[in-house]
């Protein structure tokens, strides 16, 4: 069950979304293979991405963090242990204006599509998973990722199609988009204000983070904490947020581990530079091995701050893709979240 949120500003909303988007508009390079790890999950493929800029280095502090070898990968995340709707929140202006859709789904061709548990009644807020695709893979595809997770029945989850030909975000093309999915969901359904969270691969995982660079977008929806796999480092973010980032650390297509984007984190959420083990992260099985996650925790932050350099060995080779373990973190994440 979600705890009540602790912060006055606006809701948060969860969007998983892959992308491979500049700010700028420039088409984006190279080859991008999104999708899950051997351990769960649907995986897609596809798509052109974007390279990053910085990267390089291994996570601040103490490393040594132990993965268990075994377990089930993203995508099993049990029920019932994370956000399921609660009496308490902050209802949405949209609760109590109607039941849950037909067959649970609300579908608009080439925009989004929301999906809503069994138990929402729209009447008790949920939380809500926001969910980023990345270039070249479907809208749904935080959707097949999710299936059979916590996600699945305890979030309404939302997901948006980028306007791009190529499926790449473009934040000064897609912000309006995404704000306008947000104000939908709260405006028409049943949403805990206090509990958006977002998650992206990709040119996803970039569509988050240059969110967090925009003071007034980044007020507006108010994520109460976001997990981006494999983004970019767009300067400064504006706004403290508690973040998991998950990143290959040998990710070809970035060029690195990520190092400079999570150093955007640490600055925004005040943290010193040390860190400890983060072993709540499980191991998981990839491609006929262990799959370590690498996370660590830093301190002294004002929000938590993960930074998970994983070694998991699939998506052609590149360690771009969402990792076996990923779901399942991000579910355990949030849950955690006061």
């Amino acid at each position: 069950m979600p705890k009540p949120g602790a912060r006055s500003a606006l809701p948060a909303v969860a969007l998983m979304v892959l992308a491979c988007s500049s700010e700028t508009g420039s088409p984006p390079t190279g080859d991008e293979t999104t999708g899950q790890g051997a351990g769960g999950g649907a995986s897609s493929t596809g798509g052109a991405d974007a390279p990053a800029s910085g990267g390089g280095g291994a996570p601040g502090g103490s490393t040594g963090s132990a993965a268990s070898t075994g377990g089930g990968g993203a995508g099993t995340g049990g029920a019932g242990t994370g956000g399921a709707g609660s009496p308490v929140g902050n209802p949405s202006p949209g609760c109590g204006k109607s039941g849950r859709p037909g067959n649970g789904t609300v579908t608009v061709d080439n925009d989004h599509i929301y999906t809503f548990p069994s138990s929402y009644d729209g009447s008790t807020p949920f939380p809500l998973l926001m969910g980023f695709h990345a270039c070249g893979n479907p809208i749904d595809q935080f959707i097949n990722l999710t299936r059979g997770s916590g996600f699945e029945t305890d979030y309404v989850r939302a997901v948006g199609r980028s306007s791009d030909s190529g499926g790449c975000w473009n934040y000064r093309d897609d912000i309006a988009k995404v704000l306008r999915i947000y104000d939908d969901l709260m405006e028409n359904y049943c949403i805990d204000m206090d509990r958006v969270f977002a998650t992206g691969h990709s040119s996803g995982a970039q569509m988050i983070v240059q969110i967090l660079t925009h003071e007034p977008d980044a007020e507006h929806l108010n994520f109460r904490a976001v997990a981006p796999v494999a983004a970019s480092d767009y300067g400064a973010l504006q706004v403290p947020t508690p973040v998991m980032y998950i990143q290959g650390k040998n990710d070809t297509v970035r060029g690195g581990d990520g190092a400079s984007t999570v150093a955007r984190f640490r600055a925004a959420n005040m943290c010193e530079t040390s860190s400890t083990p983060y072993a709540e992260v499980m191991g998981c099985q990839s491609s006929g091995r262990a799959v370590n996650p690498g996370c660590v925790s830093y301190s002294g932050c004002s929000e938590p701050t993960i930074w998970c350099s994983h070694d998991d060995p699939a998506y052609n080779n590149t360690s771009h893709g969402v990792p076996c373990f990923a779901i399942q973190a991000m579910y355990d994440f949030f849950a955690d979240m006061p």
